[in-house]
Order: structure tokens, then sequence, then C-alpha cells
């Protein structure tokens, strides 16, 4: 693919990314009304980074059904769409970090203890009553489900540095395409986390059927995918 092509489809995938958050975030926003601004646009990225996630996963097998001549065009499209779905992302965890540091604290909590510790260390952390004796971690499901995201997002920062040739050259090939094969287990961390809070925190307007319908799409399309080559490679 030549330089101008390739600038070309890398502007159109941008701007169809951008598309996607700014009609999925107005298609959410009636939904979320409810909540605090900042912690309606936060959920709503969150929401976002997932979809984008699940998207990634979803054009590595519709690039194995097109032919040849469109899998640089597939994989850079591909690596467009990641820098958006870490983008979200980032944006999700300032908007919760800046809310629990401050006023409004988060509408959706419903689990707060006392003796917590301050600030978005409670995200993870409680603090025993007793003087001089250090935070303990949060095993709550909240709990649980903040490590989740962190170790998601801690992923997700590494794919988003990693998205570039530079990136992939200074890490070589093997090392670079090892660490972006964990891109589905970020979607299942994601996905986890997400499912956690629908259940242990929130109620209307989240249900299951958010995060788990669009899921379902992603595992039964690379499935497919797996099977078509596996079949592929025993002729």
């Amino acid at each position: 693919m030549n330089t101008p092509r390739r600038h070309l489809l890398r502007l159109l995938a941008h701007i169809m990314s951008l598309l996607i958050v700014l009609i999925g975030a107005a298609w959410m926003w009636p939904d979320f009304s409810a909540f605090p601004a900042m912690e309606a646009c936060s959920m709503i990225a969150g929401y976002l980074s997932f979809l984008l996630i699940g998207l990634t996963l979803l054009i590595g097998p519709i690039k194995s059904w097109l032919p040849g001549r469109w899998t640089a065009a597939c994989l850079s499209i591909r690596r467009d769409v990641g820098i958006w779905a870490g983008l979200t992302g980032i944006l999700h965890v300032c908007l919760v970090l800046i809310l629990f540091e401050g006023e409004p604290k988060l509408y959706m909590i419903s689990d707060t203890r006392p003796d917590q510790t301050g600030g978005w260390l409670r995200l993870f952390l409680y603090a025993p009553p007793e003087s001089g004796v250090w935070p303990i971690p949060n095993w709550s499901f909240t709990g649980v489900a903040n490590y989740l995201g962190a170790i998601a997002f801690i992923l997700l920062l590494a794919l988003l540095c990693t998205s570039s040739g530079r990136a992939e050259k200074w890490l070589g090939g093997s090392a670079w395409k090892r660490l972006h094969l964990a891109n589905p287990w970020l979607f299942l961390l994601v996905l986890f986390h997400g499912l956690i809070y629908i259940q242990s925190i929130k109620g209307e307007p989240h249900s299951f059927s958010d995060l788990l319908v669009f899921a379902v799409v992603v595992w039964f399309v690379r499935s497919l995918s797996f099977g078509r080559t596996v079949l592929k490679r025993r002729r």
C-alpha cells in the first residue's frame, strides 16, 4: 500500500472511530441522564472502550474472509480502532479517579464503608480502624472489579503505547505479536469488570445484556473464523 493511500485509509479509520464514539455517546446519553454528568461520561466512555476493543477482535476474522490484498488495510484499521479503544478507556479511568478524589462521589457506589481509605485508593484498599495498621486489600465484589479494571487498564496502556510501526520495530516482531495477542484477554477483563459492576453496584439502565450480547457476537464470529482456519489446514 503506497504512502498517500495509507494516510487516507488511516484518516478514514480515525474519522469512523470518532463517529462511533460520538454516535454511541449520543445514543446512550438519555439512558444515563439520571446520573451526574461526569459519572455518566465515565460510564459511557467505559462502554465505548469495550465496544471498540470488541471491534478490533472482529476485524481479524473479517480479514481472513477477504482477499489477501485487503490484509494490510484491515491491519491498519484494527490498529487505529484500537487507539480509540485506548483513548476512551483512559478517559473512563481518569473520570473515575477524579470522581473519587473529590465531589461528586460516585452515585452508583452502594457498598461504601466507614473504614475505607481516602481518595481513589478506596477503590482498592480498606483502612483498618486500628491506628498504625497498613490498609488491607478490598476483596469485596466491587474491589475485585476494580482490580480487574486496573489490570485491564495497564494492559490497555501497553497495547496503546505499542500501536505504531516504530514500537513494533523496537520490540521486534515476535515480542510485539505476543503482546498484542493479549487483546482477547483484555476484552475478557473488561467484560468481567463490567459484569461485576452491573451485578453488584448498578441498577437501571444497566443490564447483563449491555455487555453479554456483544461478547457472544465476538465469540461466535471468532469461533467461526477459527473453525474455518482449522478446516482449511486439514485439507
